[in-house]
């Protein structure tokens, strides 16, 4: 029960992201469309360009997060050393042994768990992904659909245009 309340948490996260207010593509002006797709191109170039400093960030910030992680696990488990030394007067061997044999025991418990869960967290996942992606299609088809065969050129050159723009600056 746990785990599918975890997930419609996640997914109302998520909906509210993706869906929060759908931006309406026909009722913008040729600049305000110009704009809209040149930054779209500006981001691609800027993330092309960047891509090797974005990846070390995001390695960084991962590799911090390993530290702070093992700060927190070395932390607690000096507290329950001195905590089991502290109360049941073991020496610090004994200590040992127990925390690294309960971790043991939780460890293989909670692969246990994850093994039993994974089947039904895939199928979760992927039903919600097929369903986000039928609806975000469905809602740029008919917005396509809903624009002027003028409005489709217009938007088909700005594209091209910032393709090739795209293109020779890289080449």
């Amino acid at each position: 029960m746990k785990k599918h309340t975890l997930f419609r948490r996640l997914q109302h996260f998520v909906e509210g992201i993706l869906f929060a207010k759908p931006y309406d593509k026909c009722c913008e002006s040729d600049r305000q469309m110009i704009q809209r797709v040149g930054r779209k191109f500006a981001v691609l170039f800027l993330v092309i360009l960047m891509f090797d400093t974005l990846l070390d960030w995001f390695l960084g910030l991962i590799d911090i997060a390993i530290h702070l992680l093992h700060l927190i696990i070395q932390a607690i488990e000096y507290s329950l050393l001195i905590s089991l030394e502290h109360w049941f007067h073991f020496d610090q061997q004994q200590s040992e042994m127990i925390v690294v044999n309960a971790a043991i025991i939780i460890a293989l418990y909670l692969s246990y768990r994850l093994i039993l869960a994974t089947p039904g967290l895939i199928v979760h996942i992927k039903q919600y992904l097929r369903s986000v992606w039928i609806r975000y299609i469905e809602r740029e088809s008919s917005t396509w659909r809903a624009v002027s065969l003028n409005r489709k050129i217009k938007c088909i050159r700005v594209y091209s245009l910032g393709t090739t723009c795209l293109l020779f600056l890289m080449a």
